[in-house]
């Protein structure tokens, strides 16, 4: 029978999924996208799961595949070994707060008519090192400092295919969201809310990402010097890191990045201020290289 395994990169609003296997042509199936839910009680989000897992198999199913393991990139913070959420206040899956997730999904393959993926052992994975994983395999370099802009910011540093944690000037967790910086901690600067706080700067008003992203492409000066300040408050706070990490390349992912040409500017002056000239790339596809990174997990 084939192998195949279930990837997930959970997100607050979408989870995206595809069936990943040695034995496929091109290693995984088309990645299909369902609704998060995360706003919802524990109960609909379990629930949620269970169709996705199902609804997976439905769309590619095959009497000799075998289910062998399901891994899920989860955003933190998260008790990854032991599959609990610790989650809290940050707008998503607040329902989940010290819920075993992983006593959840078990519950779901003991269900006769889930007993396609009843061996399958699941695997929980921080979503920003997935995706890590997943741009530094794509790259082929050997030190990589990876972050994923979004609601929060996250970070992997990888060297050698190791994540780094504990030396070089990164912190012990290996990630950077909770360090000082200004009056607060890198993560309420480096994120939609810090982009949001910039936004209310110049235009006194709560504009969205998507309606501020709009005015910069028909170069409205207020939205331009928004993402301005924004590049240069990223430069800043990771700059002392990559001083002491000296990366071969730094990759941002994530629905901010797609922005990336009006910030790259200012993030780029401010870090060739501290460093040697660096590679600054935007991920191809934060999705798809985070479901790799997963699937390299596995394959390890």
């Amino acid at each position: 029978m084939k192998k195949v395994s279930i990837c997930l990169d959970v997100g607050g609003t979408y989870i995206k999924g595809a069936l990943f296997s040695t034995e496929f042509e091109n290693k995984y199936t088309e990645i299909h996208y369902y609704p998060a839910k995360s706003e919802l009680s524990k109960e609909k989000i379990v629930e949620n799961f269970e169709y996705v897992f199902s609804d997976l198999l439905f769309n590619y199913d095959e009497n000799d595949w075998y289910v062998e393991k399901i891994a899920v990139a989860f955003p933190g913070p998260f008790d990854y070994e032991n599959g609990i959420s610790l989650i809290k206040g940050l707008g998503k899956f607040a329902s989940l707060y010290k819920i075993n997730l992983l006593q959840e999904f078990k519950k779901i393959q003991q269900k006769e008519e889930n007993r396609k993926i009843k061996h399958a052992m699941i695997f929980f994975k921080n979503d920003a090192e997935a995706f890590a994983f997943g741009e530094n395999h794509y790259s082929g370099v050997k030190k990589g400092a990876y972050f994923t802009l979004g609601t929060g910011l996250g970070s992997t540093f990888i060297e050698n295919k190791k994540v780094v944690a504990g030396t070089k000037g990164i912190p012990e967790i290996g990630m950077i969201y909770n360090q000082p910086f200004k009056d607060s901690i890198i993560d309420d600067y480096v994120s939609a809310r810090g982009l949001k706080k910039i936004i209310q700067h110049y235009y006194f008003n709560n504009l969205t990402g998507a309606e501020l992203f709009k005015q910069a492409e028909e170069d409205t000066s207020a939205a331009l010097e928004v993402f301005n300040d924004f590049g240069s408050t990223v430069g800043e706070a990771i700059s002392p890191f990559v001083s002491s990490f000296c990366p071969d390349e730094i990759v941002l992912g994530g629905q901010i990045s797609k922005s990336f040409n009006y910030f790259k500017d200012s993030l780029i002056h401010v870090l060739e201020k501290e460093n040697q000239k660096i590679t600054v790339r935007i991920s191809e596809d934060t999705t798809l290289r985070t479901l790799e990174g997963l699937f390299i997990f596995l394959d390890k």
